[in-house]
């Protein structure tokens, strides 16, 4: 598959066609498109770095087909950002000295790297869109959009009871105990602030399916959040006693839109809704 074509403007090597490309790449990374078999010249394969391209060829990047690391799914990746699935009951990161196994250390083991950074995390038990970043550009670009919360992010949850409103908004000041549970104070000065949009999708007899913005991106601030509204996610354990239909927690991040941190494109990821959900059958109702 052709990831993008570009067209020469003078005669040079194939190296110095791509340097032009691709400023931000190191001459490894130019390298290691030619030698994986990605670059092609008018539809002929480029592997030689000195070969000699007139002006106005055309220049082909080809897609690496690869399979995923067992555990998550790569949704995307390019030499500064690496966007995956992850799975319901997979850790984003290692719990200090813990040798858990985690999305983070899968991908570092996978890519034979240690370059691939955190940039945010999403709960062990909720599953959904991740990103990461692959160097320290992307690190610091993404942790400033973070911090300035100019990423859109949604996640698909299934709450217990029927949400009386249509949508609307959360908003607490959110603080941890010892025993790492989060909830929410009414002083500013002792907790942070946590904002959360919320819109019903769906309504059943017992559930409620809704979508949910975050506006800040606080530990455990959806479950909170919806813990205090009356309708607990469905199977959070940590913060809901009642039983559930399902093994796992209802909440998945399912879509994630930001602008690239190196090219300054909008880019817009999502992970399917989990079969899990889709047993509950809360999908199939009307907003009535």
């Amino acid at each position: 598959m052709i990831l993008k074509n570009y067209k020469t403007s003078e005669n040079s090597t194939i190296f110095e066609a791509l340097k032009k490309i691709f400023p931000d790449s190191s001459n490894t990374t130019i390298r290691n498109l030619l030698k994986k078999r990605r670059i092609y010249v008018d539809n002929v394969l480029i592997v030689n770095a000195k070969e000699i391209i007139e002006k106005d060829k055309t220049i082909s990047i080809h897609e690496i087909i690869k399979k995923s690391p067992s555990g998550v799914k790569i949704i995307f990746e390019d030499e500064h950002i690496l966007v995956i699935n992850k799975p319901e009951g997979l850790l984003s990161v290692p719990l200090d000295e813990e040798k858990t196994e985690n999305a983070l250390s899968i991908l570092r083991k996978y890519f034979s790297t240690k370059n691939i950074f955190v940039v945010h995390r999403i709960d062990k038990k909720t599953s959904g869109v991740m990103m990461f970043a692959k160097n320290q550009k992307a690190i610091d670009k993404l942790n400033l959009m973070f911090k300035n919360h100019e990423l859109k992010r949604a996640y698909l949850a299934i709450v217990e009871g029927n949400l009386k409103e249509n949508e609307g908004v959360w908003k607490s000041y959110l603080t941890e105990n010892k025993e790492y549970n989060v909830r929410s104070v009414e002083n500013e000065e002792e907790g942070k602030i946590a904002i959360t949009h919320f819109s019903v999708i769906r309504r059943s007899k017992h559930f409620t399916y809704l979508k949910l913005n975050l506006e800040t991106g606080r530990k455990h601030q959806i479950r909170v959040h919806c813990k205090d509204s009356g309708h607990p996610i469905l199977g959070d354990k940590r913060y809901s006693p009642s039983s559930s239909p399902i093994s796992r927690m209802c909440l998945h991040s399912y879509f994630l839109e930001f602008l690239h941190p190196i090219t300054g494109k909008k880019m817009s990821f999502s992970a399917p809704i989990p079969q899990s959900f889709k047993k509950l059958g809360v999908i199939k109702f009307s907003n009535e």
